[in-house]
């Protein structure tokens, strides 16, 4: 039969779905203990000494902001390619936020644009560790401490990544986690904040327990639409469902049909009330199970994505990740520039691999933050990558497949312009 790979995988725990309907059905899917012992073993497993569980990563990162208690209009660092989402979140706070050009190795936060972006109104930066790439800590640790800014890690893509030895997320005075489906621990959504200030995550959870209980069906909803969503993405599930749209929609043209399934760029202002809820014990009942193997799944992505750099070595059209020395990489996805991304998208889903286009924004090029838009050069080059599929869910042999398509069109394609490296130092100039 003809297998398709889909450009996601959703991580699951053996048995951990249905535990979470045990708990539902015996009326401990909305409170129960599930929940500080998910927020104690997640903390321990980052050697810090809190964690607070949250509905969405999101709700996380708003609680550890409204916690700081900061005047209305600080400035706060994001690096401008990331979720659009998150410098959403942070006007909802009451915060201003100010883009930060990215590492051409890495499309992490670059600390030279944050040192020129910093001002006497600035508070708080916000490193990304954008595709399980871990962020270069030590000079922005050093430019926070130097200004006296709040360091609040983004992990939403990065659990389990590590810099010079140490987990991503213990850097700064806080971090948030995202649970979402695809994200590298799934919860059927939900999130965490952690950190080593007990008097901050005090604050944060106060914040967050004030929020009411979701009820018993709404958790039910997230159970069973995470579990059809899993359905509609496993191998035999994509290949009849969403691969035939794809790949009808790449006959007529370019267009990245599944950009109908993302989220709405819009102000978030009021808050919609189905993010003003706590994280549900069944969810948590997931997460148990889940930490178990977050190690086994991150080596798993590591050894695909090592098998991918040997693979397309040496590519005139491609240019491949170059994580930071003494860093570990999670790689949520395996992040490639491509000379003509769009020919190399076309012609993989056609020999059945499913490329992602976009999975973050250039935030200085959306509407939603025209006002606060300044030159990012380096992060307007992410229109030029590609997503290749990495996740722990793959077998071995889709790997060798993925090399030997993305070799054979590369080949056809022509070869890389100005390199992102460039475009750092000078600018765009084409």
């Amino acid at each position: 039969m003809f297998r398709t790979i889909a450009r996601y995988g959703a991580r699951q725990a053996p048995g951990a779905w249905r535990a979470a309907m045990r708990a539902l059905l015996s009326g401990q899917g909305v409170r129960g203990p599930a929940i500080r012992e998910f927020e104690e073993r997640f903390a321990a497993y980052h050697g810090v000494r809190q964690a607070i569980a949250a509905s969405y990563g999101r709700m996380a990162f708003y609680y550890i902001l409204r916690a700081l208690d900061l005047p209305e209009g600080s400035e706060i660092l994001i690096p401008a390619l990331t979720f659009w989402v998150v410098p959403e979140m942070a006007r909802v706070a009451g915060l201003r936020p100010v883009f930060v050009d990215v590492d051409p190795r890495t499309y992490t936060l670059d600390p030279q644009d944050m040192a020129r972006a910093i001002t006497e109104r600035t508070r708080v930066v916000v490193p990304t560790h954008l595709y399980g790439q871990p962020c270069d800590m030590e000079p922005i640790l050093r430019l926070a401490e130097r200004h006296d800014l709040w360091v609040i890690e983004d992990c939403a893509h990065a659990l389990g990544a590590t810099y010079r030895g140490r987990k991503v997320g213990t850097f700064g005075h806080a971090a948030f986690f995202s649970f979402q489906l695809l994200k590298g621990l799934n919860t059927y959504g939900g999130g965490m904040a952690i950190t080593d200030d007990d008097a901050l995550a005090q604050r944060i959870r106060r914040l967050a327990e004030a929020e009411p209980w979701p009820s018993a069906l709404s958790v039910l909803g997230k159970l069973v639409l995470g579990w059809l969503q899993q359905v509609f993405i496993s191998p035999r599930g994509f290949t009849f469902s969403l691969f035939p749209v794809f790949w009808l929609a790449s006959l007529v043209g370019d267009r990245d049909v599944s950009a109908f399934l993302w989220e709405k760029i819009r102000r978030l202002d009021p808050l919609p009330a189905s993010y003003r809820r706590r994280y549900s014990n069944a969810q948590a009942v997931i997460g148990l199970r889940a930490l178990d193997y977050v190690e086994e799944w991150n080596a798993r992505s590591r050894q695909y994505a090592r098998r991918l750099s040997e693979g397309l070595a040496g590519m005139a059209s491609l240019a491949l990740p170059h994580p930071l020395p003494e860093t570990e990489p999670v790689y949520y996805q395996y992040c490639i520039r491509v000379s003509d991304p769009e020919a190399l998208t076309r012609r993989a889903l056609r020999r059945g691999i499913d490329i992602e286009m976009m999975h973050v924004d250039i935030c200085t090029t959306l509407p939603l933050f025209a006002s606060e838009a300044r030159p990012c050069p380096v992060a307007e080059t992410a229109v030029e990558t590609r997503q290749l599929p990495v996740y722990s869910g793959l077998h071995p042999s889709d790997v060798e497949r993925i090399v030997r398509v993305i070799r054979e069109i590369g080949r056809d394609l022509p070869p890389l312009g100005i390199p992102a490296q460039e475009v750092a130092a000078h600018g765009r100039f084409d």
